[in-house]
């Protein structure tokens, strides 16, 4: 009888460090995701669209045509915005959505809030972005996902769970001055 429960708790120790190893650390890879977008984010508002590239998920910059087509949208996207006198005065990440895992990818979602100045007001965008890790939750890529419906998000990223969800497109927030 010994024997049977001596077996019995080594199992169940054995059985917890298990799940214990699938269990994900939401606090911590939601710190380490929001930083990721972040950095993201000020690459891209200081034009460092080199850097700001890392970020950006693979799928998304062979849908532009690859890192020098991407580069000179950026570039082109900047000019027109600076040549009607459209700035980006800030942005800012709400809590990311529950991080769940899917085959070898963590992913979540995380609402983003970008304030823009012009001569006449300031706009405030509201949308979600996708946030894909394949090394554990080292390193985040990103995909813009507000304009896309789940069926075109499932083919673009086959791994992607169903419990991601991306919520209707909001209309921006307008201060007229």
């Amino acid at each position: 009888m010994r024997k049977i429960t001596i077996s019995f708790l080594v199992s169940l120790f054995f059985i917890s460090g298990l799940y214990a190893q699938n269990t994900i650390d939401q606090a911590a890879l939601s710190e380490v995701v929001t930083a990721n977008a972040r950095e993201m984010v000020a690459l891209l508002n200081s034009a460092k669209y080199p850097e700001y590239l890392k970020f950006i998920h693979p799928v998304n910059l062979q849908a532009a045509g690859g890192e020098e087509k991407m580069l000179t949208r950026l570039n082109a996207q900047n000019e027109q915005m600076k040549s009607k006198g459209v700035a980006i005065k800030g942005t800012y990440f709400e809590k990311p959505s529950t991080i769940v895992k899917s085959k070898n990818e963590l992913q979540c979602t995380i609402p983003q809030h970008t304030e823009l100045t012009a001569t006449k007001g300031r706009v405030i965008t509201h949308t979600t972005i996708l946030a894909i890790s394949d090394d554990n939750g080292k390193s985040w890529k990103f995909v813009d996902a507000q304009n896309m419906d789940q069926a075109t998000l499932r083919k673009l990223y086959p791994n992607l769970s169903s419990a991601i969800k991306i919520p209707p497109k909001q209309k921006p927030t307008i201060y007229q001055e």
